[in-house]
C-alpha cells in the first residue's frame, strides 16, 4: 500500500499527462475518421450516342449529286465519235434503316460500327451533244432507283454527342443510256435500260439531338460499273456513270 501510494505519489504527473495525452488521441481519430459519414457524389453522364450496346435505326434522308462524269462517245460500223463528256447531277432522297454495335475506345470516345441498308429515287441525269458533219449527235445518261448496302464505322467525340464516321457499300441501280441522231429533218432514237451494280463510299458526321433522334450530313461518291451499250445497227456506247453528292438525313434510334 505504501509502496502504491508512493509510486502515485511521485509519478501522477506522468499518469495524468499520458491518460490526458491518450484521451485526446483518441477524440481526435473518432472526430477525424473519414471512413464515417462520407459518400461519393452521384455522377451524371451526358447523354451519348452510342448510348446502347446495340441499337436499330430508320431515317429519310435527301441529297443532290453534282459534279458527276461519264464521257459519251458514239461508236459507228465505220468509227468512233467523241461527243462530249456528261456532268450527271440533280436531286434524290430516300429512306434508310440499319444497326450498330458501340465499343469503348481511347479517350472516353466510342467506336461505332454498323450496317445500314438503303433505297433513294429521284432522277441523275444529263445531256451532251455535238456536230458530225451534218448530223447532230445526242447522248444521255440517267441513274434512278439506287439500292444500297453499306458498312459504316468511326469515333465519337469525348462527350459522345457527335459520331465521326467513314463508310464503304455496294450499289445497284438502273441505268438508262440514250442517244439521237438528227439530219435533214430526220430523227433517230436509241436508248438501253439495264440493272448496274457499283460501290459507294462516303464521309460525314451524325449528332444526336437527344436519345432517339440525330441529324446526318455526309460527302459520298458513287460510281457504277463500265458497260458497252449496244443500240442495234452497229451503234454503241461505252457507259461509265459516276457522280458526287452532298447527304443530309434525320434518323430515329429504337
Amino acid at each position: 500500500m505504501k509502496f502504491l501510494t508512493r509510486f502515485f505519489g511521485q509519478n501522477g504527473r506522468f499518469v495524468f499527462s499520458t491518460v490526458l495525452v491518450f484521451s485526446l488521441f483518441s477524440s481526435a481519430t473518432v472526430a477525424g475518421n473519414l471512413e464515417q459519414g462520407v459518400t461519393d457524389p452521384p455522377v451524371v453522364s451526358p447523354t451519348r450516342l452510342g448510348s446502347d450496346v446495340s441499337a436499330f435505326y430508320v431515317g429519310l434522308s435527301g441529297a443532290y449529286a453534282s459534279g458527276g462524269t461519264d464521257r459519251f462517245g458514239f461508236r459507228t460500223p465505220t468509227d468512233l465519235f467523241a461527243i462530249g463528256e456528261l456532268d450527271l447531277s440533280g436531286g434524290y432522297g430516300g429512306i434508310r434503316g440499319g444497326w450498330r454495335g458501340v465499343l469503348p475506345s481511347i479517350g472516353g470516345r466510342d467506336y461505332v460500327y454498323g450496317f445500314e441498308l438503303g433505297y433513294d429515287f429521284g432522277k441523275i441525269d444529263d445531256e451532251v451533244s455535238t456536230e458530225v458533219g451534218a448530223v447532230t449527235v445526242t447522248g444521255g445518261s440517267e441513274v434512278s432507283d439506287i439500292l444500297s448496302l453499306r458498312f459504316r464505322n468511326g469515333l465519337t467525340n469525348k462527350s459522345g454527342t457527335v459520331l465521326y464516321f467513314v463508310s464503304v457499300g455496294y450499289v445497284q441501280g438502273d441505268v438508262t443510256t440514250t442517244s439521237s441522231l438528227a439530219s435533214f429533218g430526220t430523227l433517230q432514237s436509241f436508248e438501253d435500260s439495264d440493272s448496274r451494280d457499283g460501290y459507294s463510299v462516303s464521309i460525314g458526321a451524325e449528332h444526336s439531338l437527344n436519345d432517339n433522334w440525330s441529324i446526318t450530313g455526309e460527302f459520298e461518291y458513287v460510281q457504277f460499273d463500265s458497260r458497252d451499250v449496244d443500240f442495234g445497227n452497229g451503234f454503241s456506247t461505252k457507259s461509265t456513270p459516276r457522280y458526287r453528292g452532298v447527304r443530309f438525313g434525320l434518323n430515329y434510334t429504337f
